[in-house]
């Protein structure tokens, strides 16, 4: 599985975001090509390898024609001086646009949830808000293009670390207003994002873009996993001084333990168990997330009878060989346990590779798997979810429709 991590610890917004992404190896003049379907003009795009801090990253940046460049690259910073758009005008322009149903359908997520967000906080319909900074043409590449560069991408899955933010207060269109500005923090309503306020920044870090890509792309939120391997990192630069290393830095990572194709029928694997009657429901869950985490191939509970008559949880963990010592570590770690008994245990196991199908305009994975002359054939559970969450259909919808087109491979 391929997984972009987002390492937030200076905020984000989307020009950090676009800078990242094509920092990562995104071509630009891919990115441009499929940017020019939004049959858009007014505007120029840059994207300069610079050194901030002697760290090399990507500066993306929008120029107007009449040679105005993003106000720090912040939407709330932007005055009036951008031409605006209502939000129907919006969804218009994106949905009458030659971009891909995937592409479009995220960029008109992002700029609802950032409409709602400002409706609520002026007290407005939806329909009647003004978006004279999101809705001003580099905000819209911004939204598009962040939607663009992750499709180019092509990643299956996308964690982001907790999120940094500044304190203090700002200027934005409507005066002086606390970070995060109103419209960050109603969207933050109801929502487990993790923030992470920087005292000693007196500044915003994170903007209703940044948050909208965030909301829109992200999977799950969490610190760095140990069990990835690192294939790329890309930095992303801001365009405000906060004093500290302004960037947003993002890690390609792959994990083998599922997604890997397997070529080999045999192996061998070792079977770690513990009897455990002392703990709780909670303490299990983390345990088998701690284990997992880690790179366990299985982790699973057995219901079973202990001495004194107690009811009590057999925990099993299946790992490979080479990580013995590291797994009863942290098995004593992370339970009650005082002792486990392990076994090496043969196994034979189907041959493993990965094709894909296109569902509502959407890649989902099929697992291949052969023996001999047996060939099945079964769909990513996670893709058809990720997919129905993004077109707004049933998981059972997009599950059926992706196993009728494996049916023709």
């Amino acid at each position: 599985m391929k997984t972009l991590y987002l390492d937030a610890f200076s905020g984000i917004s989307g020009d950090m975001f676009i800078g990242a992404l094509l920092d990562l190896g995104v071509d630009f003049e891919t990115f441009k090509n499929e940017l020019s379907k939004l049959k858009v003009k007014g505007f120029a795009l840059s994207a300069e390898v610079i050194s901030k801090c002697n760290i090399y990253g990507t500066n993306f940046d929008v120029t107007l024609d009449n040679g105005e460049q993003k106000d720090k690259g912040y939407i709330e910073e932007r005055h009036n001086h951008h031409h605006g758009r209502h939000l129907n005008e919006i969804l218009d322009l994106i949905q009458n646009s030659d971009l891909n149903d995937s592409i479009k359908n995220h960029a008109i997520a992002i700029f609802m949830d950032i409409g709602k967000a400002e409706a609520k906080v002026h007290n407005v319909p939806i329909d009647k808000v003004h978006f004279h900074e999101v809705g001003a043409l580099d905000s819209i590449v911004d939204i598009v293009g962040a939607c663009i560069a992750i499709e180019l991408l092509d990643v299956d899955k996308i964690i982001c670390s907790p999120i940094s933010d500044g304190k203090g207060f700002i200027n934005v269109a409507h005066g002086r207003m606390p970070v995060p500005v109103p419209a960050v923090a109603q969207m933050l309503i109801d929502q487990n994002i993790p923030i992470e306020q920087q005292n000693d920044i007196h500044t915003e870090l994170l903007t209703p873009t940044g948050l909208g890509i965030v909301k829109e792309f992200v999977n799950e939120f969490d610190s760095f996993n140990k069990n990835y391997d690192i294939q790329k990192i890309g930095y992303g630069f801001g365009k405000r001084d906060t004093g500290s290393f302004n960037a947003l830095r993002v890690y390609v990572l792959t994990n083998s333990l599922s997604s890997k194709t397997v070529v080999s029928s045999a192996d061998e694997v070792v079977s770690i168990e513990a009897n455990i009657d002392d703990t709780t429901g909670e303490i299990l869950g983390n345990t088998m997330t701690e284990l997992m985490d880690a790179g366990a191939l299985d982790v699973y509970f057995t219901s079973i009878q202990m001495k004194k008559n107690r009811p009590g949880i057999k925990l099993s963990v299946l790992i490979e060989p080479t990580d013995f010592d590291k797994f009863v570590y942290l098995i004593f770690k992370n339970s009650s346990t005082i002792g486990v008994r392990y076994q090496t245990l043969n196994r034979m196991k189907m041959n493993r590779e990965f094709e894909k199908v296109e569902v509502r305009g959407n890649f989902i994975r099929v697992k291949v798997l052969t023996y001999k002359d047996i060939r099945k054939k079964t769909v990513e559970f996670d893709d058809c979810l990720k997919v129905a969450k993004q077109t707004g259909r049933t998981f059972e919808e997009i599950y059926l429709e992706a196993q009728t087109k494996i049916k023709d491979m």
